[in-house]
Formats: C-alpha cells, structure tokens, sequence
C-alpha cells in the first residue's frame, strides 16, 4: 500500500508545482531547500516548491521507523532549517511532516503527534512553520490538524482523496 500510495503523492505533488529535493535536483527551489536541510534525519522523500507568497516543503518519513515522539523533535529541527531556508529565498517557508503508517494510529499517539509535532507563531507572518499530519495507510485515513497558510491545492482533502 505505502508503494501505490507514495507514487500517487509523486505525481499529485509535481502537478501541484513542487520538485523532489535531491542532489541532481535544477529547479532552484529544490536546490535552496537542498543546502538548508543538509543534515536532517532520514526521509523517505522531501518536495519543495514556491507557491504564490510563500515556499512549502514536504517531508516524508516512515511512522513504522521513527517514534511518535521522534517527531517532535524532528519538528523542531525542521523549523530551523526552515528559518536558515527563509532567509535564502527572501520569503515565508512552511514545512508540512507527512508520517505515513502502515498500521492504524492509536488515538493517544495521533494526538501526541498532532499537537506536539507542530510549531506555528503567534503572529501571522512568521517565518518556519511546521505541522506534522499522519497517514495511516491501513484504514486509509488522514490525520491532520490545521495549518494556516498552507495552500489549497495541497490541503489535507487533497491528500485525503489520494489514500481512496
């Protein structure tokens, strides 16, 4: 299922305007998002695109591989990076964490994981946000918080309609 789903989400993320992060990557985005994430954690994937005001940065990882609470850290090391990004391309970043599962989520730990894998200012035009949504392939369902800002075209609906 994790297969099938993540070439769905290939497709629907380079339709909607990003690039797939990677050493050989042109798209300058890319490049800007390449040199600002060095030495994160493992992902499965990473996307980045500039959409209207503000660039957006999908990173996918595997839940089965990282803890719930690993998450939280990672968050915070995104939204630094985040910050690093924001000053190179002049403008807002947002970072979207998609952990994706093979197995249902317990409620405690999507809980967990929503509210504390997620790091949003209180002022409207800060610079490095970050959430964190789950994926749990089995059920299919998507767990998602909200994230202001986030573009529509890539909302959680829209990727909701891809675990279908």
């Amino acid at each position: 299922m994790k297969a099938a789903f993540l070439a769905k989400l290939d497709d629907y993320l380079a339709q909607a305007g990003l690039s797939r992060v990677h050493s050989d990557a042109v798209e300058p985005t890319a490049r800007a998002a390449l040199a600002a994430l060095a030495g994160v954690p493992h992902y499965e994937q990473i996307w980045a695109g500039d959409l209207r005001l503000s660039v957006q940065v999908v990173a996918i990882a595997s839940g089965e591989r990282v803890p719930g609470a690993d998450f939280a850290r990672r968050a915070q090391l995104l939204r630094q990076r985040a910050v690093s990004l924001s000053s190179r391309v002049a403008g807002e970043v947002q970072v979207l964490q998609l952990a994706l599962y093979d197995r249902p989520v317990p409620p405690q730990e999507r809980e967990f994981v929503l509210s504390k894998a997620r790091i949003a200012a209180w002022w409207p035009l800060s610079r490095g946000r970050v959430a964190t949504w789950i994926a749990a392939l089995s059920e299919p369902a998507l767990y998602s918080g909200t994230f202001r800002g986030w573009p529509q075209e890539l909302s959680a609906d829209q990727l909701r309609a891809l675990l279908r």
